[in-house]
Parts: C-alpha cells; structure tokens; sequence
C-alpha cells in the first residue's frame, strides 16, 4: 500500500469494506452524498501515524446515523480498525482523517476513510463575528455533523476574506453557538463557558471531554460577551482547545 508522506496526500483509503488505493475509489454521479449533501462525516486528527479519540468519534457517529435514517454494514470496531490502517498510512507528522458516511445509491450506503496532510493553525489566531451567518437551534441538521455544510464553508470564506481564521455565529435569538468548525467557550474569573447543546452548537468531542473533567461548563453566551470575556478559546479535534483572538 503506498503512502507519500512530509505533507502530500495518502495513497491509501478504506472503501466501503476494504483497503484500496485512492485512484480505485469511484463515488457515482448518482451518490446522494454528491447530489443532496445526504450525509454525515467525522474528523478525526493523527499523530505519527496514530488516530486520537476514536472512541469518542465514533460513538458520536453512530448515535448521528439513525437521526438522519442511515445505518451502515460495519460494526464501530470494524469501523474503528479501518481509520487506524488508514492512520498508520497517512502523511507525517500530523494528518487529518476523515470519516465520509453517505446515502449513497441503490439503497447502499458510501463509507469513505482518507486521510490529507494537516498544518495546525498560527499561534492565537483572530476571529470574526458574522451575524449574518445564522444558526437555527431548532433545526433538523443542528448538532449533526452534515455533509449539507455549506453555510458553514461560505462563513469561513467570508471570516478568510476579512483576515479571520474562523468566523463565530450566533442562533436566532442573538446567542453566541459555535464557530463554523468549532466550538467555542469565553473565559470569566477563570472559570469557562461553551454555549448548551440547546444554543445549537455541535457536540463536539474536545467540549465533551472537557465538560466530564469539569474543566468546562454551559450557560448561555450573548455575543456581546466576546468583547468583555478573558479570553477567546476555540475547541475542535484537530485544534484541541485554542486561545483566539478577535480581529
């Protein structure tokens, strides 16, 4: 299996069921996935070769598969043995796996592992508020990870466009939710605060474990809280828990 590493892509991937080289994977032109954004997906980070927090990864998974009436074949250690192959074989020193479940076509679901090359952020990067990016805390696809992830990829767009490395959004009562790949909490007399699931964030993983260590916890966040709050953090599974800065 062929792997080119120092920061180009990986060669291997695992494909609905088995190893195969990249150039093997044909997704059809009728994939849901491709069509609709009919879909989930999971990110996961690697060091050397090892994929973190699989577990947690995948419990969130399958958890997400029946909420949008998918079910896939394999089991979550089958799952689970694949993104360590395809871990071991990715690029080095960091990479960025991603787990792809699609609809898919014909009544087969796609399931897709690959890993890229991945180049963590600056230190203390900066961040933008977008009102004009919404989340809907009432939505069918909040707290999901979708593949219809569009709004999120336009406000990131827009954040880049105005020198921001990740934008933040609010819901449509005004709070502060989540950045559009992380979630965020604000520091106040040393104690951190990450907008409630109910504020339409995405249960992600590192707010999950920080929440059972109670280095974390919820309440509500106006987004005018930004500016009076300690600091700035932003917490995904690639990033761990960042200190950020707004623009």
């Amino acid at each position: 299996r062929a792997r080119r590493q120092g920061g180009t892509l990986s060669e291997t991937c695992w494909w609905n069921g088995s190893l195969a080289s990249r150039r093997e994977v044909v997704i059809s032109p009728d994939d849901a996935g491709f069509r609709f954004g009919d879909g989930l997906f999971e990110t996961l980070r690697v060091d050397e070769g090892i994929a973190q927090d699989i577990d947690a990864h995948l419990v969130r998974l399958y958890a997400s598969l029946p909420k949008v009436a998918l079910a896939i074949p394999e089991r979550p250690d089958t799952i689970a043995e694949a993104i360590a192959q395809v871990a071991q074989a990715g690029p080095r020193p960091i990479a960025r796996l991603r787990v792809t479940i699609t609809r898919g076509h014909g009544g087969t679901p796609t399931r897709l592992i690959e890993a890229f090359p991945y180049e963590p952020p600056p230190s203390e990067p900066t961040v933008v508020l977008l009102p004009e990016f919404r989340v809907d805390s009432k939505g069918p696809l909040v707290r999901l990870k979708s593949l219809n992830y569009q709004m999120n990829r336009l406000a990131l767009a827009r954040a880049h466009e105005l020198g921001a490395w990740e934008a933040l959004l609010r819901n449509e009562r005004g709070h502060l939710s989540e950045g559009s790949r992380s979630n965020v909490a604000l520091a106040f007399e040393g104690q951190l605060w990450t907008p409630p699931l109910s504020d339409g964030c995405l249960p992600g993983t590192v707010r999950r474990r920080l929440l059972e260590e109670g280095l974390l916890a919820e309440r509500s966040l106006g987004s005018s809280e930004l500016g009076r709050a300690e600091r700035i953090y932003l917490m995904n599974s690639l990033i761990g828990l960042l200190p950020v800065r707004l623009a």
